[in-house]
């Protein structure tokens, strides 16, 4: 019996393989354990209404109140945005674990200083850097892309990830941060044009070909 791997497996094992590296950085940097994985990674079609449901229902889920939203641009052989999104309140928590100070107050609030929005646009540099340099290394495609930008956006919705209309596809991974016992769930949304999901399927079906040869 044969044992087919799909390309969301490979997917969800690159970037597994490539947020570790990442998780391993922070850890260093904040002298705390960090742990990241991906459980899950979805290739949506924005043409398809089912799939904007599902976004905006995953997004409910985790972005009860604001979120904090960290996203770089990508250019060359595959176009698109990536974009780091985690609830604002648990954010706020581990900014302060970053900055190595003792949390006073059980229910964050979600006002943010210059220096927490520095921190932040650090962490979003590090996690998105490692997952698309590591991912484009592993598929051998080369990616220059800008630094990140960071926001707090209330009400987070498909419309706001993908204002760009050539950003078909979404490369969706869900994302589990845990820091000294606290999971965060969030998610990494990667928006792609159609001739870029072209490419990383094709250089992800040479990879499932491997595997299953």
């Amino acid at each position: 019996m044969t044992n087919n791997i799909s390309n969301e497996d490979i997917l969800k094992e690159l970037f597994n393989i490539s947020i570790g590296k990442a998780s391993s950085v922070l850890s260093e940097i904040i002298e705390k354990k960090i742990l990241l994985n991906v459980p899950n990674v979805k290739i949506l079609s924005l043409e398809d209404e089912k799939n904007k449901v599902h976004f905006n229902e995953y997004l409910n889920n985790i972005a009860y109140d604001a979120v904090m939203l960290s996203s770089i641009s990508f250019k060359e052989k595959l176009v698109g945005k990536a974009s780091l999104i985690f609830p604002a309140s648990k954010m706020k928590k581990f900014i302060k674990l970053c900055l190595h100070e003792i949390s006073e107050d059980q229910c964050e609030d979600i006002n943010f200083t210059d220096i927490d929005f520095d921190v932040v646009k650090e962490i979003g540099n590090i996690i998105l850097n490692s997952v698309l340099g590591e991912f484009g290394n592993y598929i051998n495609i080369r990616l220059s892309y800008t630094l990140p930008e960071v926001k707090v956006v209330d009400n987070l919705d498909f419309k706001c990830i993908a204002e760009n209309e050539e950003y078909l596809y979404i490369l969706m991974l869900y994302i589990t941060f845990n820091i000294e016992g606290e999971a965060i769930e969030g998610a990494i949304i990667i928006n792609v044009t159609l001739k870029s999901i072209e490419n990383i399927l094709e250089k992800i079906t040479m990879l499932e070909d491997g595997f299953n040869g």
